[in-house]
């Protein structure tokens, strides 16, 4: 019978007490635990049942200060309450795990000061690189980043410098792939609707709609927008985009589609309004209206980005890479004018 630690007081296990417990030196309980060759099969398989009955969790802080590395990455998103963010950390877990990495979730609430702290605890906590969906005002958090020689990489945002990594869809196209959708439906009195302003993403969507809507030549008058400092209430807005004629509304992301849509079931107008998103959530997260939307290849950003920092976290010195994902549209009848649940 193997004597097991007390369970009195907050004892960790530590090698010499499965070392005692077996009988071998701590030396051949830690190569044992590891499966190292040179101890036999039959014997590492025995100190790790003793290990394990004992409740044996290897330290992984005494490990990083002898390699010099945690094998924990950070990801810093706006909100984890966006299914988007949500998606998107479960596809980094996903990859994480393949290569032996844990994450360290962080949120910074679109908010550069809380993105800083977030930026300062992962430095703090000794991560081996970050993962960054950047705020509109970053240049701080980049800057501490930089200064504290820690691999970053910004994902899905990005600033037009092209000074650091960063991996992102084409919004530009996205937005005139989107509006062309509403026009072939049949719409010529058209809105953009983005409840907040996030970092060139916001201007690349609006661009391309523009785009789209000036090669069917619609006129610039007759595409209105609801954007960030927009005093009028989202309910007042729809109300004014009935009255002034506009059938078609393209959103800036899914979840604002989902605002949109329960404002609209609020004031009787679901069969007033054709829209459609960006981000194809409901490729992951089941939602009662069908709804066309741009699929930027959520997984091949995070694969990528994942990529390109495990490339920097060993040591990676070639020229900051800018990689932009090409983005395709996905109809789910949406760009018509009545929404019927699915």
């Amino acid at each position: 019978m193997i004597a097991l630690p007390s369970s009195k007081g907050p004892k960790q296990v530590l090698l010499r007490d499965i070392a005692e417990a077996t009988g071998y030196t701590v030396n051949t309980v830690s190569r044992a635990l590891k499966n190292k060759p040179d101890i036999a099969d039959s014997t590492c398989e025995y100190i790790q049942s003793v290990a394990d009955q004992m409740g044996y969790v290897r330290n992984s802080i005494a490990s990083s200060l002898r390699t010099g590395r945690t094998r924990t990455i950070s990801v810093i998103v706006g909100d984890i309450a966006n299914p988007f963010f949500a998606g998107m950390i479960n596809l980094l877990h996903d990859a994480a795990q393949k290569i032996g990495y844990s994450v360290l979730v962080l949120c910074s609430r679109d908010d550069s000061e809380q993105e800083e702290k977030a930026v300062i605890t992962s430095i703090e906590r000794r991560v081996d690189g970050v993962l960054l969906f950047p705020t509109i005002h970053c240049r701080t958090s980049i800057k501490r980043m930089q200064q504290a020689h820690i691999p970053f990489v910004l994902v899905s945002r990005h600033t037009q410098n092209i000074d650091y990594d960063y991996v992102v869809c084409d919004d530009e196209k996205g937005g005139y792939l989107a509006t062309k959708h509403l026009i072939e439906a049949g719409h010529r009195k058209l809105a953009f609707y983005c409840r907040n302003e996030v970092i060139y993403s916001s201007r690349g969507r609006y661009q391309g709609m523009l785009r789209a809507a000036a090669e069917a030549g619609i006129p610039q008058e007759n595409v209105v927008s609801y954007l960030q400092g927009d005093t009028a209430s989202l309910s007042e807005k729809l109300h004014q985009w009935k009255s002034t004629g506009v059938t078609g509304i393209f959103a800036f992301c899914d979840l604002e589609v989902w605002q949109l849509i329960a404002q609209m079931e609020t004031d009787g107008m679901l069969h007033d309004f054709s829209i459609v998103g960006f981000d194809n959530i409901q490729s992951m997260l089941e939602y009662p209206y069908p709804l066309c939307t741009i699929d930027g290849g959520m997984e091949k950003q995070i694969s990528t980005a994942v990529d390109l920092l495990m490339k920097r976290i060993h040591g990676d010195t070639s020229p900051p890479r800018a990689v932009v994902y090409d983005v395709k549209l996905v109809c789910r009848g949406s760009c018509r004018h009545a929404f019927s649940k699915s």
